[in-house]
């Protein structure tokens, strides 16, 4: 019998890379999806090979592109021919850089229109739209193989969105746009794929230790004058309190949960939080103080 397919695109470093990870580590073959990481692919493709016997597919493509989606999961189906879990993981802030090279940032009310309009730009064709298209194609492709099914295998489409859907931060308000307008997607994608033993589902990290969140956070350390990077801000939340588990995640932590979210069959529509707590009732308007209690605890430390 020939193994499962899990295609995780986004899957050359960061959380995506664990979930590959994972899911190979669980007999599946995987796919691993690039844009720019093409060396750090091959080498975690030949690593997922040597540790667990499996066989895995590299393929790339800016999933901006209209067309890449819809050409990403062809080539899978082509080469498998057969599709069990994808995972759209793929994704990019909306922060714009100016001529030298440096971040700008604005907040809601600030942010002149044509800046507005590149980062909206910047994150809407690939966090929404790339991943719209590419849930679309990846439901055809299982449909029609339910379709040849007397009883029709469970399998599985997931997206990887975020907590700033209902958690926004000013300055950041695109992003947080594009992920809240997947968990529409998610819904009504849900409906089409139930009939055919399909489900979809959203998981929706809090703030994990990843590159993207190794950027610069805007906030200063007061002593050293020093810039935070955005996980080590939500860091001194945690540890002043802004949520029950007092840290941030690893992707291995959301390679867990992804696993679980594919395998529960009884599961569709569901958008569930994976944050340590930070999205409970009345944690995240308080972020300012709890970044304060954090640096008071680390002084104390």
């Amino acid at each position: 019998m020939t193994r499962p397919t899990c295609l995780v695109t986004g899957s050359s470093s960061g959380i995506g890379a664990a979930i590959v990870r994972q899911f190979a580590a669980r007999g599946y073959d995987v796919v691993i999806h690039f844009n720019s990481g093409a060396d750090r692919a091959e080498n975690i493709a030949a690593e997922i090979r040597a540790e667990n016997q499996v066989e895995t597919l590299v393929l790339g493509g800016d999933l901006s592109q209209p067309d890449a989606p819809f050409d990403l999961i062809d080539r899978t189906f082509a080469h498998y021919n057969r599709l069990d879990v994808v995972i759209s993981n793929s994704g990019v802030v909306n922060y714009i850089k100016d001529e030298k090279d440096e971040i700008v940032r604005y907040r809601f009310s600030e942010t002149p229109i044509e800046h507005l309009d590149q980062e909206m730009t910047r994150v809407l064709e690939l966090n929404l739209k790339g991943a719209y298209r590419l849930a679309q194609r990846a439901l055809q492709r299982m449909m029609e193989q339910a379709e040849r099914e007397t009883d029709p295998l469970h399998r599985s489409i997931l997206f990887i969105t975020s907590i700033s859907d209902i958690a926004p931060e000013s300055t950041r308000i695109p992003y947080g746009v594009s992920k809240a307008g997947l968990n529409h997607a998610v819904i009504g994608a849900a409906f089409d794929g139930g009939p055919h033993n399909i489900t979809v589902n959203a998981l929706r990290p809090g703030v994990i230790d990843t590159p993207l969140t190794n950027r610069p956070s805007g906030i200063a350390e007061p002593d050293s004058g020093r810039e935070f990077t955005v996980a080590e801000t939500y860091g001194l939340m945690a540890e002043g309190g802004a949520q029950p588990i007092r840290r941030v995640g690893q992707p291995e932590d959301i390679s867990f949960a992804a696993y679980a979210f594919t395998q529960i069959p009884y599961m569709t529509g569901q958008l569930i939080a994976v944050d340590g707590g930070f999205t409970l009732p009345g944690n995240f308007p308080n972020r300012e103080l709890f970044i304060q209690e954090g640096l008071r605890q680390r002084q104390r430390g």
